[in-house]
């Protein structure tokens, strides 16, 4: 539907996209190495359980929904009075506006129901967005690749000749041969009057 992903990476590789292909590669992987060892060594100094922007997102969702008033079905159902008022199943980490089942974040009204049920919201939050799933994306490596020096090559050492090639006896063929599969269209033969691949001056029918 969209191509900004493709948009996104030409624009990464902008200064590398008109070298040849070997040269591209080899500044695609330098690119990739500097990449996964900046966010391993940021990834590093993290101390929360969620990704600094989610713990930012998280608290800030909790300062927006301070104010609502929750109802406590039973231990995991929740109304939460907001505008326009919501239900929350905490158990089936689902919401009535749906965002927490979209994102696998909690939304506002999870976040404020929450509170009542003395749970750990972070054990609700999808793996993908904790510090550890995060380490572990870019826990590999890519190993560098030394420059090594090309042999020094003489074309006159390497030139192929063309096979030595003898016309056999007789007269070459002027026929093709039909491929395996192929319909040959049939003629009939004035001669002989039979279907074939023969006419009348090749006919051999006796008569």
């Amino acid at each position: 539907m969209w191509s900004n992903a493709a948009k996104s990476f030409n624009n990464w590789i902008r200064k590398a996209r008109h070298l040849p292909i070997t040269q591209l590669v080899d500044a695609i992987r330098g690119k990739i190495i500097e990449k996964l060892s900046k966010r391993k060594v940021k990834s590093n100094n993290w101390v929360g359980e969620l990704c600094p922007k989610m713990e930012k997102c998280l608290m800030s969702e909790f300062q927006d929904s301070r104010h609502w008033i929750v109802s406590q079905s039973d231990d995991n159902i929740f109304e939460v009075r907001s505008q326009p008022s919501v239900l929350v199943d905490v158990g089936n980490r689902s919401c009535s506006c749906f965002q927490w089942q979209l994102n696998g974040f909690p939304c506002p009204h999870a976040i404020v129901a929450f509170r009542n049920t003395g749970k750990n919201v972070y054990n609700y939050i999808e793996p993908f967005f904790h510090v550890v799933k995060y380490r572990e994306a870019y826990e590999g490596s890519i190993h560098p690749i030394p420059t090594v020096a090309k042999p020094n090559f003489t074309p006159s050492d390497y030139l192929i000749a063309p096979p030595v090639y003898k016309h056999p006896p007789g007269r070459p063929k002027r026929k093709r041969i039909p491929s395996k599969g192929e319909v040959v269209q049939h003629i009939r033969c004035g001669r002989c009057g039979k279907m074939g691949h023969h006419n009348r001056k090749t006919c051999k029918e006796a008569m």
